[in-house]
């Protein structure tokens, strides 16, 4: 997003941002989700300690964004990205934890994540 927005005026940033938040919130999985998948992301969570930074209900704070309830496609291609440091954050602390996590790992977190409201 930085490359993207690196030319935008004040007033063009305050148009984009008035124009995402009109926009219609996406549909949720329309599932609860499969059980076992539901609890070998949260055995990950707990393992990698998501909750410290993403807040314990995945709201975010700060600079850290909330991952509760997105979209899981988009979910799982900023993991990936994060992973193979094709995205970068404020620092390098998503790569690193996402380092020893598998894909069907991350395609998991990404499964859970998009179910929790």
């Amino acid at each position: 997003m930085n490359d993207t927005a690196k030319d935008f005026t004040d007033d063009d940033l305050r148009a984009f941002s008035e124009f995402i938040g009109k926009l219609p919130k996406p549909s949720p999985a329309a599932d609860a989700g499969d059980p076992a998948r539901i609890e070998r992301a949260k055995a990950l969570v707990a393992k990698n300690h998501c909750g410290t930074c993403h807040n314990f209900d995945f709201a975010g704070r700060d600079n850290v964004p909330r991952i509760a309830d997105q979209r899981e496609d988009y979910l799982a291609k900023t993991l990936r990205e994060y992973k193979d440091n094709s995205r970068h954050g404020y620092d390098g602390t998503m790569a690193e934890v996402l380092q020893p996590v598998t894909a069907e790992e991350i395609a998991d977190l990404a499964y859970y994540l998009a179910r929790l409201r």
